[in-house]
């Protein structure tokens, strides 16, 4: 039996713990569907193919992603998707490497932290075979200039340049700003470093396929000859013989090198050099003489021109 005394205590003890549950729960606040909740998928799937491989890459907000833990990267060429990547929350993109040709859908999910996963973020490629190389690859070095050229690859066909100073190893990002619609690429000429190019052809449907490269080219000053001074003309006097003659088109020429020959047996020698397009021979012509003048480039000296039989007017 429970007397009046005891009761009391009891519904006192009761009423506190109700209270401190109460409490607790107060503490704790009311429960919400929010942390059940889907998070948000990816956007703006897109990709580019280079050669056999699929650069995928999608927009998430940097604020959200205290809330997520992970990316999923899945795969379908027959209508059953594969897991092909679990990727980092900070990390927004996935080369797919090794693609053949066909039909291939993509899709990518996130997970939040409780393990819930977003709806489907999905992108489907009709035919992910690359165009084919330009051929034909060439190029000249017109003034300032390394000039390349291409044979067309087919209509529709757009064009990238690449660009290196190691042979086999070029950066992912091409010379050119914007895909080439002409079959002729400029650029600025180095007359010091050996650089390497290659072109690749481009196509865009659904995304832009970019193709394999083109036949490696190497533009090497030190193959380079240039154009020989044009116009030599000698202006003797009784003290000095002036030579002056048109300066040499290519602006990679680094100057000009003046031969005299007076005495057959000894042939040309080397009697001076300038940065100018004129000489000033100092020793009186009271002999006959001929004279050569070669423009002279960073490695290379060009074919010369020749005036002969100089001598003191009379």
């Amino acid at each position: 039996m429970i007397n009046g005394r005891s009761g009391l205590l009891l519904f006192v003890f009761c009423l506190f713990l109700v209270l401190g549950l109460l409490t607790a729960c107060g503490k704790k606040g009311d429960p919400t569907l929010k942390a059940y909740e889907k998070p948000s998928p990816p956007s703006n799937l897109r990709a580019i193919q280079k050669e056999s491989s699929i650069m995928l890459s999608w927009d998430f907000p940097e604020a959200d992603e205290k809330s997520i833990k992970r990316f999923h990267v899945m795969r379908s060429k027959d209508g059953d998707f594969e897991k092909v990547a679990s990727l980092e929350k900070n990390e927004r993109s996935f080369a797919d490497r090794d693609v053949k040709g066909g039909r291939i859908t993509y899709r990518v999910i996130t997970e939040n932290l409780r393990g819930s996963v977003s709806k489907d973020a999905l992108l489907t490629l009709n035919n992910v075979s690359p165009p084919h190389p330009p051929t034909g690859v060439s190029f000249v070095v017109d003034t300032d200039s390394v000039v390349l050229s291409w044979q067309s690859a087919g209509e529709g066909i757009a064009y990238a340049v690449y660009k290196s100073e190691v042979s086999g190893k070029y950066p992912v990002v091409p010379l050119n700003e914007q895909p080439l619609k002409d079959t002729l690429f400029r650029d600025a000429f180095d007359a010091v470093k050996t650089v390497y190019y290659t072109v690749r052809s481009i196509t865009q449907t659904d995304i832009i396929r970019e193709g394999p490269p083109s036949q490696e080219l190497k533009v090497d000053p030190s193959a380079l000859v240039p154009s020989p001074p044009r116009d030599l003309r000698a202006v003797p006097t009784k003290e000095n013989v002036y030579l002056v003659w048109k300066e040499s088109p290519e602006t990679w020429v680094r100057g000009y090198k003046v031969y005299r020959e007076t005495d057959k047996k000894e042939g040309f020698r080397l009697i001076g050099e300038t940065q100018i397009p004129s000489f000033i021979d100092k020793e009186s012509p009271s002999t006959k003489r001929h004279y050569r003048v070669t423009s002279a480039g960073p490695f290379r000296e060009s074919s010369p021109a020749e005036i002969r039989n100089v001598v003191l007017p009379k």
